[in-house]
């Protein structure tokens, strides 16, 4: 894989984490068509609860993407914030940050990884399918949401 960028674990709030979670919320809005504050918390995607990746450019230091998990159970992390800012998108980025962000979630124990996404986010569920992951029926609060499309992927 040629990469022209470097994946690293954030563990405190930097305006990378920031742009690339306002970036995610703003195109989630765009297509699902309604407006709302950012739901996301940074500090859900800390340790020891979650951890948050970055993908930035290894030369201009861009931030390029991002993926995060936060614990769901003793076995299981939902798999949030994944973004990639769209110069930089069909560069493999997104597929690098699952895979870093994939071991890391099974150093940390879990054995398997759940998601949320939905049929605005096209380019996101063939991702996921292509990545490995398993279509599931909606959990947590994501049951009574019925755009919902949720995923799992086994990673022990």
């Amino acid at each position: 894989m040629n990469q022209n960028f470097a994946i690293r674990m954030v563990e405190t709030l930097d305006p990378n984490s920031k742009l690339c979670m306002d970036r995610l919320w703003e195109e989630i809005q765009i297509r699902y068509g309604f407006q709302a504050p950012n739901p996301m918390d940074f500090q859900d995607f800390l340790s020891p609860q979650g951890r948050f990746f970055l993908a930035e450019h290894s030369v201009t230091g861009e931030v390029m993407g991002s993926a995060a998990y936060t614990k769901f159970s003793d076995t299981q992390c939902e798999l949030d914030a994944v973004f990639v800012c769209s110069q930089f998108r069909k560069n493999n980025v997104a597929k690098s940050l699952l895979s870093d962000i994939e071991k890391q979630a099974r150093m940390d124990h879990y054995s398997s990884m759940i998601l949320r996404a939905g049929a605005p986010q096209p380019e996101a569920l063939s991702l996921y399918k292509n990545f490995g992951f398993k279509e599931i029926p909606a959990f947590g609060k994501w049951i009574t949401d019925p755009t919902a499309i949720c995923f799992e992927k086994i990673i022990s």
